[in-house]
This record gives C-alpha cells, sequence and structure tokens, in this order.
C-alpha cells in the first residue's frame, strides 16, 4: 500500500513542478510581447512642466510630446486631470511604433491666484502614466480707478 502512494505522490509533484515551469514560460512569453511600464513604450520628452509665474488671466498652456518606443501602437485610452481647472486634450488615433505622440494641457488661471502643483494622468493600453504641471499664478492688479456702480453716465 506504501509503494502505491509513494509513487502517486512523486507523480503529482513531477507534475506540478512540470506546470509551473510551463507556465513560467508563458509568462516570460508574454512580457516579451508587452511593455512591462509603460514608461518603456511611451517616451516623454518631459514628465513634469513648470509654467514659472504666470499672471491671473494670461494662458498657462503645455504640449506633452512623447514617442512610442514599443512595438505596437499606444492607444490613449484616457486623459484625465486631478481638478476641474486643468484641460487635458489628446488625439484619439494610435500612435504607430516610433511615431511621436502629443497630450495638450491647458491651466484656467482667471480666479485661481497661487501656486500651480496637478497631475494629469495618461491610462493607455500600455499602461498608466502620471505626468504633472507646476507653477505659480499672481494677481492681477487691482485697477486705480475706483469701481463706479451709478447708473447715471460721468462726463
Amino acid at each position: 500500500m506504501k509503494k502505491p502512494l509513494m509513487s502517486l505522490a512523486v507523480l503529482l509533484l513531477m507534475g506540478t513542478a512540470a506546470f509551473a515551469q510551463e507556465n513560467r514560460k508563458s509568462l516570460k512569453a508574454k512580457e516579451a510581447t508587452t511593455a512591462a511600464n509603460p514608461a518603456d513604450a511611451m517616451k516623454f520628452k518631459q514628465e513634469v512642466h513648470d509654467f514659472g509665474t504666470v499672471k491671473e488671466g494670461d494662458k498657462a498652456e503645455f504640449d506633452f510630446e512623447f514617442t512610442n518606443k514599443g512595438k505596437e501602437p499606444v492607444i490613449l485610452q484616457s486623459v484625465t486631470a486631478s481638478c476641474g481647472c486643468t484641460s487635458p486634450s489628446w488625439s484619439k488615433e494610435p500612435v504607430k511604433p516610433n511615431k511621436k505622440g502629443v497630450i495638450k494641457v491647458a491651466y484656467s488661471t482667471p480666479g485661481r491666484p497661487g501656486p500651480i502643483n496637478k497631475t494629469i494622468t495618461v491610462t493607455s493600453n500600455v499602461g498608466t502614466k502620471v505626468l504633472q504641471i507646476t507653477g505659480n499664478v499672481t494677481p492681477k492688479p487691482a485697477t486705480s480707478a475706483p469701481e463706479t456702480k451709478s447708473v447715471m453716465k460721468a462726463n
């Protein structure tokens, strides 16, 4: 009785080891066909942009450019900003290998004096990448003439 049980145990161990080895091979093959890290496929010129000092009411826009360094087209599925004051836009067309793509980011400065520190999350078929914009918005100068609320016209 002991011999058949021992033989069965040895067979089970050998089968499990063979399955695990086969599973590792298929995982390595899958890793070779897809980028393990979005940084490998989507190579950005820069991932952080500093607007510096911007006057309230001025435009604060920047184009994040990237090159597809992978073997498959990069498809941008969504690009979202950390708040409503930042508006991203991007091409809906796949970016072929060794071609460039652009993500345009606009920060709305009116009514928002103070520091800028926002993130833009890029979700694609090769993974997720986070971009960042920084800077400072200076308040627009107060007018020197007093504001009149009269309905009468001044001469």
